[in-house]
């Protein structure tokens, strides 16, 4: 917020088809980030998605495959006097 109210200087957008617009520099990098955020999220997030789904995968393998730990006999506890 301190960011937006410090940057209030006029600048020009041009929307190549449409024209341009004025508006303040602080909101302008506000919603210029925001955009860049989540175009970098729709790219990277269906990568992520596929590795993390193949890690569980394999995680499920490992516990597959993986033999049962032997069973340790119950004894009754010995009492030292």
């Amino acid at each position: 917020m301190i960011f937006v109210l410090s940057n209030r200087v006029p600048v020009q957008i041009g929307f190549w088809p449409f024209g341009s617009a004025s508006a303040w520099l602080g909101p302008v990098a506000v919603v210029a980030l925001a955009i860049g955020f989540f175009i970098g999220l729709l790219v990277a997030l269906p990568r992520q998605l596929h590795w993390r789904r193949r890690a569980r995968q394999a995680e499920k393998r490992v516990v597959e495959l993986t033999p049962p730990a032997p069973a340790v006999p119950v004894t009754q506890p010995t009492i030292i006097r």
